[in-house]
């Protein structure tokens, strides 16, 4: 969780954009939070404050992660654990077919380094496993218009803000050497 006196976030879409998507802005959703207790509960207590007021599922988990935010229960990157993940993604000028066989039978050529053990993966779609021993690592790939195809990498159970910004340097660098050898 966040550091008493850590500088906090601002939610993740203005007043304007939340409310064209919920009919209420920041203020009012935090106010009702505070009023229900949330800062006591944990990330599920929360959401189901929200789908009892009618928010939906994808609303209400971002304005309960813009709420844990605002009141420092959670850092940026930092899911409510405690553990910090983060997602870097690429377009890249190749078929879906080709992105995902080059990432996958390719690996040694552009992963950055690290211990990685495949604990799943369906052609074309995703690509599973652990990463840097108690590590998640989960590599998503979809088609996009134009003969391209987008890869998404999200890596999760790190240890802290400065290892987030570590991960998203190494995967930034690895994405572009992938890209290359394509």
């Amino acid at each position: 969780m966040a550091k008493k006196g850590q500088a906090v976030a601002k939610p993740i879409m203005t007043d304007a954009g939340i409310k064209a998507k919920t009919g209420k802005e920041w203020d009012y959703w935090f106010a009702a939070l505070d009023k229900a207790g949330a800062a006591k509960l944990d990330h599920k207590g929360t959401v189901a404050i929200l789908r009892k007021r009618g928010v939906g599922p994808w609303w209400g988990q971002m304005i309960a992660v813009s709420y844990e935010r605002a009141r420092g229960l959670r850092a940026a990157n930092q899911r409510r654990d405690g553990g910090f993940s983060v997602g870097v993604s690429k377009v890249m000028d190749a078929s879906l077919a080709k992105l995902f066989a080059t990432a996958t039978t390719r690996r040694t050529q552009w992963f950055p380094r690290g211990a990685f053990k495949e604990t799943s993966r369906t052609a074309e779609k995703y690509w599973r496993g652990a990463w840097k021993g108690n590590g998640r690592l989960e590599i998503n790939f979809y088609a996009k218009p134009g003969s391209k195809a987008q890869i998404t990498v999200q890596s999760e159970r790190l240890s802290s803000h400065a290892a987030v910004e570590a991960e998203r340097a190494a995967w930034k660098k690895a994405l572009a050497r992938l890209q290359a050898i394509l």
